[in-house]
């Protein structure tokens, strides 16, 4: 899921860029969230590293070049987009911080979604890329009524599959969701992001075990799934490979 941070003192301007990246990130199907501050000390208090921020230059207190700054010290990662009225600013923030892009206000529609294709092109192509896959997941509405939607998910959030009572459990560190399919097909699907099969019908993330004990695996949200005895030899094998493949 990208995490992304709109700071901005003014409040018509803060809405309407939440507006704009909410509405492109749901064309697109990438999991998000948009976290709102009113300046830049609020955001620094925020416990968590952010993939994107819109930061406005003239905030009041401290300035976003000098936020950007602090921010792109403790996390290299973050992209940046700055937002100002006063183009002169721009030369400024390209001295002193590493700037993805600036947006003139009032920002656009165009503008907002031209820069978030390109950043979302841009962290597919770094190292740990984001992946999406889609599943038609079941859900339960308040009249009690069955429903099915397409929902996204970051491969990485996905601890494991698991299948009971003829459906398919998706399982996230907070959260489950249930869909329809069967454990082979499913199972074919995703090996080439390193899940692979611990037990006939749980499909487990590889980069979320913890440690594996005898025929337990402990995941690092604490979750503990079974290895199966005929497949415990040949589980190991694969993440005794994965895990020298990404030392």
């Amino acid at each position: 899921m990208l995490l992304i941070a709109i700071c901005d003192d003014n409040k018509n301007d803060s809405v309407r860029t939440a507006k704009y990246v909410k509405g492109y990130m749901k064309s697109v199907s990438i999991p998000f969230q948009i976290i709102t501050f009113r300046s830049g000390e609020e955001l620094l208090d925020f416990h968590g590293k952010f993939d994107l921020i819109f930061l406005d230059i003239a905030l009041t207190g401290m300035n976003g070049i000098q936020i950007g700054k602090t921010i792109w010290e403790m996390n290299r990662n973050v992209k940046v987009i700055y937002t100002t009225s006063y183009k002169q600013f721009c030369r400024q923030a390209v001295n002193y911080v590493h700037a993805f892009a600036f947006l003139e206000k009032p920002v656009t529609k165009n503008n907002v979604e031209r820069q978030l294709q390109e950043i979302i092109q841009y962290i597919q192509e770094e190292p740990g890329k984001l992946e999406i896959v889609n599943f038609e997941i079941i859900e339960v509405t308040e009249a009690g009524e069955l429903e099915s939607r397409i929902k996204s998910f970051e491969v990485k959030d996905i601890f494991y599959f698991e299948y009971i009572n003829r459906k398919i459990k998706i399982k996230l560190e907070n959260e489950e969701y249930f869909f329809i399919d069967k454990m082979k097909k499913l199972t074919e699907r995703m090996q080439k992001y390193n899940f692979e099969a611990c037990h006939q019908s749980i499909l487990v993330n590889l980069r979320h075990i913890k440690n594996i004990k005898g025929y337990e695996v402990l995941l690092n949200n604490n979750d503990k799934l079974p290895v199966s005895q005929k497949k415990s030899a040949d589980f190991r094998k694969k993440l005794n490979n994965f895990i020298q493949s990404n030392v």
